[in-house]
């Protein structure tokens, strides 16, 4: 080669990465889109029920969880399925054109339109060019099940448009299980949801109201929460009872966020919430030794227990990783105070007695009476000016347990059966 002259490196033949490469080319993607990674006990909950399932379903598959936070979100479930990945390209576009202010860019007032279109073509978010890439290559697109499409946060409508895109231009199935849609989307946030609805193979929903909000769009469904197709193994995972089951023990799952619109006694929010609790402890005259406080959401679920100070005098607590990687300690008999609705799902899954608080009405008191009216005996607080009694009641029967189990694991076989290829 003369002096200067500059080169190509031939590229390295290894045997069969080119067959290796090929296959990988050609291997079924499974596309899931979920709020991992927060994280938060319930979400995580659900991605790794549906990440076991296609584990025995479709062990081959090359399944993608984007999600916004991937980084957290594979610590945590990188051993789920044996070819996960994770990725946050679809939630970087629907927080961009959430965001933007810019001639050239989404406009903020249909920033659906916009995550839509640079999802399944490429050119408009450069950036994300290899997400794109795999997302037009998916062999399905699945939402998974939780309450964060609705109008707490509306962008996330922009998730729904991007799935009902590509099944659009590609003609793959797109699915959606477990949803809460409540507080309904409203205006054109609500017609561009409906809209995307109608592309959706399935459309399946947790509670009546998500259900009447989509009366008459063919594909909807309502199955319950996708966390009843993890239960078995949450409560499977349950701890060791440590000491003997007693009436006295209470656990704590007591949320931070999303606490503006509770009052009680006067109060409004955290200092409402801290009182209603402070007080539901004194009438029923639990000492602090015999009280345990859970984790639903890391650091933000200290909040209260810090707020009530010497009343916890003497308790344990139980950080979000030791729920995670040990179990929820359910099945001890303790009586639950729980703003979060995945505890009550699963503490009542194993029987527990329980009141439900419900911190920001529009929001969770669908979540929590979902719960109620498929046999949840817990008490959901309906007036925080007065304490409930004690309740005794326990929680689901093991019939009405097992039901929501098969009904949702029936779904997921329908949408996902059983391949040895």
């Amino acid at each position: 080669m003369p002096t200067g002259a500059v080169g190509i490196i031939p590229r390295v033949q290894i045997p069969g990465v080119d067959r290796l490469l090929q296959r990988l080319r050609d291997t079924e993607i499974i596309y899931l889109i979920a709020p991992s990674g927060h994280p938060n006990y319930g979400d995580e909950l659900i991605a790794r029920a549906w990440l076991r399932h296609l584990a025995r379903a479709r062990p081959r598959a090359m399944v993608v969880l984007d999600c916004h936070s991937p980084g957290q979100a594979a610590l945590m479930l990188h051993a789920e399925h044996p070819n996960v990945v994770f990725t946050d390209t679809l939630w970087q576009m629907a927080g961009y054109a959430a965001n933007a202010d810019r001639t050239d860019g989404p406009d903020p007032s249909t920033p659906w339109i916009w995550v839509a279109q640079a999802a399944t073509t490429f050119g408009k978010a450069p950036r994300l060019a290899e997400g794109v890439d795999v997302f037009r290559r998916a062999s399905s697109v699945h939402l998974l099940g939780g309450g964060y499409v609705n109008q707490v946060w509306p962008h996330h409508v922009s998730l729904v448009a991007a799935a009902a895109q590509l099944a659009r231009t590609t003609g793959v199935p797109a699915y959606a299980t477990g949803q809460g849609l409540i507080p309904v989307l409203t205006g054109s946030y609500g017609s561009a949801l409906t809209d995307a609805v109608t592309e959706f193979t399935v459309f399946d929903v947790r509670d009546d109201a998500s259900s009447k909000a989509l009366a008459g769009v063919a594909g909807m469904r309502q199955t319950g929460d996708d966390a009843w197709l993890g239960v078995d193994d949450a409560l499977a995972a349950a701890p060791t009872v440590d000491s003997p089951p007693g009436r006295d023990r209470v656990t704590l799952c007591l949320q931070s966020d999303l606490t503006d619109d509770f009052t009680a006694f006067g109060t409004t929010g955290l200092d409402a919430l801290t009182r209603f609790v402070r007080a539901t402890l004194d009438e029923w005259q639990v000492p602090g030794e015999a009280i345990t406080v859970i984790e639903g959401i890391p650091g933000a679920d200290r909040e209260i227990p810090s707020r009530l100070g010497d009343r916890l005098a003497g308790a344990r607590t139980v950080p979000f990783l030791d729920v995670w990687h040990n179990g929820l300690p359910v099945g001890r008999g303790d009586t639950w105070i729980s703003t979060r609705f995945h505890p009550h799902l699963v503490a009542a899954a194993a029987g527990d007695s329980g009141v439900a608080v419900i911190p920001r009405p529009d929001y969770y008191a669908t979540k929590h009476r979902s719960l109620t009216a498929i046999g949840s005996r817990w008490t959901v607080v309906d007036d925080p000016d007065t304490i409930p009694a004690r309740p005794h009641a326990g929680g689901f029967s093991a019939s009405e347990r097992d039901r929501a189990v098969a009904t949702k694991r029936e779904l997921a076989q329908q949408i996902y059966p059983r391949r040895w290829f």
